[in-house]
């Protein structure tokens, strides 16, 4: 596999050396600033190129005519978006993915055709949510062009899946249930048998649009309040 990295940042400095690893794949990194360029040819060789990797020039003599996957770490989104879409374009790479550092445009770049996008931000999120235990569904991964994502789910006490057997859920459509994980940390390949319990994990593909339905499946009970007693404490 032939793939091009743009941004020779710590992000795509750190891809590429992992890319390495894989005996069958050629690694193009590119960075337009010539002083990091020559700092990182001096470690690497050859395969750090200078130069703007959003030209078409640059990237035909790169090689973007037989890449497999071309991706743009640089730390402008704008940059990023261009350089993919000259990829996808006007050389036909199958694979672009795009870091996206202000997540607003994380949806313009879907709409404009960029496969997959890394946000350093939603990551972030995604692992501060997983450590709040009101948090119920953690978004993963999203599945391009299907309208469907992968999510971890969590099983909050005296929710409707509290203590249900999957069968007995009224799950979206679309919904597939492909592992769960226990308090206990073992994980089981559920079937429509098996009994959720408080505190497992579901990971899950549903659609992007039935978060809602999920949510008030998994989440606990909210406290009723009592007007009158409100009334009578405001009294």
């Amino acid at each position: 596999m032939y793939i091009i990295v743009i941004g020779a940042g710590t992000v795509g400095y750190g891809l590429a050396i992992e890319l390495l690893k894989f005996p069958d794949h050629e690694v193009v990194l590119i960075e337009d600033d010539p002083e990091r360029a020559n700092e990182l040819r001096d470690e690497l060789g050859e395969m750090v190129i200078q130069g703007d990797g959003t030209e078409v020039v640059f990237l035909e003599a790169a090689g973007a005519g037989r890449a497999d996957l071309v991706v743009s770490l640089t730390r402008d989104d704008a940059r990023n978006l261009v350089a993919c879409q000259v990829a996808k374009h006007w050389f036909h790479v199958d694979r672009t993915i795009a870091r996206v550092s202000d997540p607003r445009n994380e949806r313009l770049f879907k709409i404009l055709g960029i496969d997959a996008t890394v946000s350093a931000a939603a990551a972030a999120l995604a692992q501060i949510e997983t450590t709040l235990p009101e948090h119920i569904i953690v978004p993963l991964m999203h599945l391009q062009g299907s309208g469907l994502e992968i999510v971890d789910l969590h099983v909050l006490e005296g929710s409707t899946a509290d203590g249900t057997a999957i069968k007995d859920l009224a799950l979206p459509y679309q919904t597939v249930f492909s592992l769960v994980v226990g308090i206990d940390g073992a994980p089981r390949v559920p079937t429509s048998d098996t009994v959720l319990q408080t505190g497992d994990e579901v990971i899950a593909v549903i659609a992007e649009a039935a978060e809602e339905q999920l949510r008030s499946l998994f989440a606990g009970p909210l406290a009723e309040i009592d007007e009158a007693d409100v009334g009578a404490d405001g009294a």
